[in-house]
């Protein structure tokens, strides 16, 4: 999940990188880059259901672009590229798209995008995935689970006064094809409202339509609250997605969130739970139960050190994990 630590309300909606260079302005156009390099060592994930991988390291590196035109006073053509660029020779050559879109913004407040973006969920998604390594797991979930970005997808954001707003609707690839039987389309809608202050609350939900007929729904809703160097949150989340032949298979679960800065050092704790509820003779289980555990150190602004470790104690019977890491952002 790995994302950089920011001052934490609700996130702003139509910020750029705090970090992007403009490399072009000119009557009314301009043209921002940003990216990003690190590198990961330690036990990072499972080999197995169970096992953890053995120690190893995984490099990073992204690079993305931000355009915008000004079209009159009151609306700007805007666009975003974001990849994930190959990091190491076993990559290969290769560029992932992790934001690709185009659309319009209205009087600073309102945007129309198209492409693939981030999910309206995601708003709340952003309430406790915010540490570098781990995290965020039961706000994603485990079993059924769900994402932060969507290709084709058309969405609406508003973004004022700390109100912020935002729909979502898109459609699959996959179903150009007659006989898809994966996902066909999903759509989402959010609601997030941060005080002056510092308190923010906000809820979101989502259903995925599948080609077999089935449905997934998914709901989450939290608070978070910032003071100084303090930030803390919470998250409930649900879902349910029908099985074919009957029944559905449902997951409940929260994630807890506290984090600490002081000077260069912030220190960061966080718990997630989920039990998940087959529909079939498996029954319910501790799909999720963790401690994660971090300390991250600024060198500058823009470069950090971070370590983290998870403390698992589900009904998968999972080890821990572990990783530390360097990250530099420009």
């Amino acid at each position: 999940m790995k994302k950089t630590i920011l001052a934490l309300t609700i996130p702003a909606l139509f910020a750029t990188s705090a970090s992007a260079v403009t490399v072009y302005s000119d009557e009314g156009a301009q043209v921002d880059i940003y990216g990003r390099i690190q590198y990961e060592a330690g036990s990072l994930g499972y080999q197995s259901a169970k096992e953890a991988e053995n120690f190893g390291g995984v490099g990073e590196a992204r690079l993305g672009v931000n355009v915008k035109y000004m079209l009159n006073n009151d609306v700007d053509l805007i666009g975003k590229l974001e990849w994930q660029v190959a990091a190491e020779k076993t990559d290969g050559s290769k560029f992932d798209s992790r934001y690709a879109w185009a659309g319009f913004r209205f009087m600073d407040t309102t945007e129309l995008t198209v492409g693939r973006v981030q999910s309206p969920y995601a708003q709340l998604l952003d309430y406790t995935d915010v540490l570098n390594v781990f995290g965020g797991m039961a706000a994603y979930g485990s079993e059924l689970g769900t994402t932060d970005k969507v290709d084709d997808m058309v969405r609406v954001a508003y973004a004022d006064n700390g109100l912020d707003l935002r729909a979502g609707y898109s459609f699959n690839d996959a179903d150009k094809q007659d006989g898809n039987l994966s996902e066909e389309n999903r759509w989402s809608v959010s609601a997030g409202y941060t005080l002056p202050m510092g308190l923010g609350f906000g809820a979101a939900y989502e259903q995925i339509a599948f080609g077999n007929g089935a449905d997934q729904d998914n709901w989450i809703a939290g608070v978070n609250y910032t003071l100084d160097g303090l930030y803390v949150a919470a998250l409930y989340t649900a879902q349910e997605k029908d099985v074919v032949g009957g029944g559905k298979d449902e997951t409940e679960g929260y994630e807890l969130h506290a984090q600490y800065n002081v000077d260069a050092w912030t220190l960061l704790a966080q718990y997630s739970y989920e039990e998940f509820d087959a529909a079939g003779p498996g029954g319910k289980f501790d799909s999720i139960d963790a401690w994660t555990l971090g300390v991250q150190y600024d060198l500058t602004s823009k470069a950090k050190l971070y370590g983290e470790y998870v403390i698992n104690d589900n009904d998968k019977k999972q080890d821990d994990l572990y990783g530390i890491g360097i990250q530099y952002n420009f």
